[in-house]
């Protein structure tokens, strides 16, 4: 089990006032928290991309980016940090929206310094217990999941011997169930192997090896590898690369698995002679907040596209079970979910538009910044 290095909990405090800031850090300072200040929200935004923190309290109203932009920003990029929003103002709506977006108390000024820190010790307690939940859980379901891959490839093994008529001769029908139970086996063995890694990501234990890429070398490439399976639907296959894509760091094997379920997808539900459009371009801001630099990778296809009502559950791993719609394709139904992880442990982010009858557009962005 991954054991917690014990540290002083890192707060993050954003509010424009200076004053009523700087008398909430001392007090946290006192009280044995190592605190941060950011003076409004592009600060809180800049501090949390260089480090990471236990908790953020955020005021609600701060310039440039104001307090629900930056808890946006957090449930994004940083989604173990937990936020208590602070306001002078009494705006349901306001509290509604940062509650969805998962804000774990409300603190109205003026705030006595003595219910401040117990507020914050009471988020943080909360924040450990769940931190251990999850690690439990993961551990719990890993182990489960290595127990049953191992019968699993014993099992395997013990029919391709029999596939190999080392014990005698096999009938043709002899030989068609062998041949069905491998292709169930396999069938199991990607399952679990799929639940392994989005298990790992969630869990935050995958290592992301980042070195310097040129995604505008590296896509085109996995696209060559496809053409095979798309010149044999008779699909045609259109890249448009941006030119002065800079180069970003990321981990260049877990893009191609993306970019691999993403064109395995969308080779699957394209019709013959369909088409398929690669896309690779840089945004001067990400759909999530302003002033953020993003490269952007488009897969675009002509298939019969995606109900509007199983749109929010693309990315879900129990989007089966919230659709109540079983995919007719032999997958194991987490690809996308796992891109998702994948993605976003490069704090990007993903989304997908698409049209009934006319197509799907699946895109993931990828800060140009190291994060």
């Amino acid at each position: 089990m991954k054991h917690h290095v014990e540290h002083k909990p890192r707060l993050l405090v954003a509010d424009d006032e200076d004053s009523f800031r700087m008398l909430m850090a001392r007090a946290l300072e006192d009280s044995g928290f190592e605190v941060t200040q950011a003076s409004d929200g592009d600060e809180a935004v800049l501090a949390a991309r260089e480090r990471s923190f236990d908790l953020a309290l955020l005021d609600v109203r701060m310039p440039k980016i104001d307090g629900i932009g930056v808890l946006r920003m957090l449930r994004s990029d940083s989604p173990t940090t937990d936020c208590i929003m602070i306001t002078g103002y009494q705006d349901v709506k306001i509290a509604v929206e940062a509650i969805k977006l998962g804000a774990k108390d409300f603190l109205s000024k003026p705030i006595n310094v003595e219910e401040l820190v117990q507020r914050v010790r009471s988020v943080l307690r909360a924040h450990t217990a769940e931190a251990h939940i999850r690690e439990l859980q993961v551990e719990f379901t890993s182990k489960l999941l290595h127990d049953l891959l191992t019968p699993l490839h014993t099992l395997r093994s013990a029919i391709n011997f029999l596939e190999k008529e080392i014990m005698g001769n096999l009938t043709k029908p002899q030989q068609n169930v062998l041949q069905s139970v491998n292709g169930t086996i396999k069938n199991m063995d990607a399952l679990l192997n799929d639940m392994i890694d989005l298990s790992l990501f969630e869990s935050g234990r995958v290592d992301i090896e980042k070195i310097p890429t040129n995604l505008d070398e590296l896509i085109p490439a996995i696209c060559t590898r496809f053409k095979p399976q798309i010149s044999a639907k008779n699909i045609s296959l259109k890249l448009r690369i941006n030119e002065n894509v800079p180069t970003v760091e990321v981990d260049p094997e877990k893009i191609e698995q993306v970019m691999d379920n993403l064109l395995e997808n969308a080779i699957t539900y394209t019709p013959e002679s369909g088409s398929i459009e690669v896309s690779l371009s840089v945004k001067n801001q990400s759909p999530d907040i302003a002033g953020r630099e993003f490269i952007e990778v488009g897969v675009s296809d002509t298939g019969k596209g995606i109900a509007k009502s199983e749109l929010p559950f693309v990315f879900d791993k129990y989007k089966e079970f919230l659709t109540g719609k079983i995919s007719d394709q032999k997958t194991t139904g987490l690809g996308l979910a796992i891109c998702r992880s994948i993605v976003e442990a490069h704090k990007g982010m993903m989304s997908v538009e698409s049209e009934v009858g006319k197509g799907s557009t699946f895109r993931f962005f990828l800060p140009t910044f190291s994060a």
